[in-house]
């Protein structure tokens, strides 16, 4: 391996390590509650996605819908989603925002525009080949490494 694929592999997996000691660490999107990065997320994805059911979210998010259940689980008793069923299906449980739940959405996009800002403006000063490069070589790496899934 070359110099350069070890740079990259190096740099990639550092950036991966930080990267999930983030998810591990809650922050206080809404005042006084913490949340973990999974609980934001699936705050996101059903602010995002109005009226999702469990199988859209866990869809959405690329998780089982264990997982989703057990996060929709945490989040109602937060009071921060409800659920609830259409008149014209009694069978399915959708799901939405609360008052607080609205109030950590906002938080959780204020959050990322003020920590984001720094890289956002680099990634704007690139040219449009640029950007598509880089997103190109996430996606690609991303793609190389679920065929590790696989084994």
């Amino acid at each position: 391996m070359d110099q350069f694929h070890i740079q990259v592999d190096l740099a990639l997996g550092r950036m991966f390590e930080i990267y999930n000691l983030l998810n591990k660490k809650p922050k206080e999107y809404v005042s006084g509650m913490l949340l973990y990065y999974s609980e934001i997320h699936m705050i996101e994805a059903i602010g995002r996605h109005q009226d999702s059911n469990l199988t859209e979210l866990a869809g959405i998010l690329n998780i089982t819908k264990g997982t989703a259940s057990k996060t929709i689980a945490k989040l109602g008793s937060k009071g921060l989603i409800c659920k609830f069923q259409r008149e014209d299906n009694k069978k399915e449980v959708h799901f939405r925002l609360t008052e607080l739940g609205q109030l950590a959405f906002e938080g959780h996009y204020r959050y990322h525009e003020s920590r984001s800002s720094d890289i956002d403006r680099d990634f704007d000063s690139y040219s449009p080949d640029e950007q598509k490069l880089i997103l190109h070589f996430i996606e690609r790496y991303t793609e190389e490494l679920s065929r590790y899934l696989e084994e």
